[in-house]
């Protein structure tokens, strides 16, 4: 048996190491340049690092999202469409492939063998309903409500089939007992971020409860004269971001605009009432977009194992970029309104990895035991030799997997204005940034719509008149 030792060791190095390798190649390091590229506004630039033909294999649907953001910010809003569509399609066949193939049952046990790197990238559920609120904007930038309508649609039904498809993984996993100390193991592992995790999705309900969709929905809905579902769809979003002053000054407008009286009231009594002008002219609806989405680093740390022994998990957590813009300000007739954010991006990735992590910890005792009985085959088998061969190959596979959106903006923010008819322009400023952009209104406008993503070099600006 003797013999067979460094044919074995050979065999074992060459089929965990370079497949656990090539699967390690960290996401934040590899987009480092992209996300540079993003913060100075060169969108075309940061495109580069995410090419058509490289949206193939187990990250496709992480790289067409990249490359809709960024279409979405150049203007070229059928194409980001387009990405959006694909990507979510290929999420549906991941989520929906009822019948294991060859090839998935091979993907899966090679994540439980090596690390949650191997599978297909299905995305983050926040990204998930997040990409159809995006997509209904691409749709209104180009004029077609019907669209910006279907997609709405698609992020309603999105939000409850996530939400009851994380309770059932939480059951199970809670079920099955692995994932009781996850949160003991976090925090004597690395207390500061732990709290600053807590701290960040603190204020996030559920990422189910996506207010920007919401918001982009009560406009698709008034936009089409529907003011009763756009009314709802208010309600819903004030409750996924209660501080937005945006939100509360529709609220009241539209309930007196239906003539709900009572509901006026509360909400006059709860948030104040709005300015004499606004419901009054123009409908100018700033979208605000600023800074860069968190991106994700390995946290390492030791977890016991049943029958005694430790194994060291390596588990992602996110890194926050600090922004220096706090809001956007929109200016007319002396007038200044400050938008409010309807998406903290850091908040919503926080909660969704806080909620997800009991999962993502059972699978690491799971993928652990299995680690350390092959490890003791081994050891039994081929002496210390072995022992040595399987403690390299668990340490070397054993990553957390990186990959992360990274392309979102941290924050979206909303502000609405109303302005007199024939106003020729206003301006759109980056607080406390100072970054200034004039936008003409054209004549005859009743709805304007301004995407806005400010970056070191300015403000990127693409508007829709209705």
């Amino acid at each position: 048996m003797a013999r067979n030792v460094p044919t074995l060791i050979a065999a074992l190095l060459v089929f965990l190491l370079p497949a656990g390798c090539s699967s390690l190649t960290s996401y934040t390091l590899m987009t480092q340049q992209a996300r540079l590229s993003i913060s100075q506004g060169r969108f075309d630039d940061a495109l580069t690092a995410f090419p058509e033909k490289s949206a193939r294999g187990k990250d496709e649907v992480l790289i067409r999202l990249e490359r809709a953001v960024l279409l979405q910010a150049m203007g070229r809003f059928t194409e980001s469409s387009r990405e959006f569509q694909l990507a979510a399609g290929k999420i549906g066949q991941y989520e929906s492939r009822a019948v294991v193939s060859a090839g998935r049952t091979a993907s899966q046990a090679g994540s439980l063998i090596l690390n949650e790197q191997v599978q297909p990238y299905e995305g983050e559920d926040f990204e998930k309903i997040l990409l159809h609120a995006m997509n209904a904007v691409n749709y209104l930038m180009a004029g077609d409500l019907e669209g910006a309508r279907v997609e709405i649609r698609v992020a309603y039904r999105r939000q409850n089939e996530l939400r009851e498809k994380r309770a059932r993984e939480l059951e199970k996993a809670e079920r099955e007992g692995r994932a009781k100390s996850w949160e003991q193991s976090f925090q004597k592992a690395d207390s500061g971020r732990y709290r600053e995790l807590s701290s960040r999705a603190g204020n996030v309900h559920s990422v189910y409860q996506n207010a920007y969709a919401y918001y982009v929905s009560s406009l698709v809905y008034e936009l089409g004269g529907e003011l009763d579902e756009a009314y709802i769809d208010l309600k819903k979003g004030i409750q996924a971001a209660p501080d937005s002053e945006s939100l509360q000054k529709d609220l009241i407008r539209l309930s007196r605009n239906l003539g709900f009286y009572e509901d006026e009231q509360k909400w006059v009594a709860r948030y104040g009432e709005p300015d004499e002008e606004y419901g009054v002219g123009t409908d100018v609806f700033v979208i605000f977009q600023h800074g860069t989405a968190p991106v994700k680093e390995p946290l390492s740390f030791p977890i016991p194992l049943p029958g005694g022994g430790l194994a060291f998990a390596s588990l992602p957590v996110y890194r926050f970029i600090p922004s220096g813009t706090q809001a956007g300000s929109i200016g007319v007739g002396g007038r200044d309104v400050r938008t409010s954010v309807v998406s903290d991006i850091n908040a919503i990735a926080a909660r969704n990895l806080l909620d997800e992590f009991p999962v993502l910890f059972a699978k690491q005792v799971a993928r652990s035991i299995l680690k350390a009985q092959m490890t003791s085959k081994l050891s039994r088998e081929y002496g210390a030799m072995g022992a040595i061969t399987g403690t390299l190959a668990s340490a070397v596979t054993e990553q957390a997997d990186q990959r992360t959106w990274v392309s979102l903006p941290k924050e979206i923010q909303a502000g609405r204005v109303f302005v007199p008819e024939h106003t020729g322009s206003l301006t759109v400023t980056s607080i406390p940034g100072g970054h200034t952009a004039v936008v003409d209104i054209p004549e005859g406008t009743r709805h304007l719509i301004i995407l806005c993503r400010d970056t070191d070099a300015g403000l990127a600006l693409q508007t829709k008149a209705y």
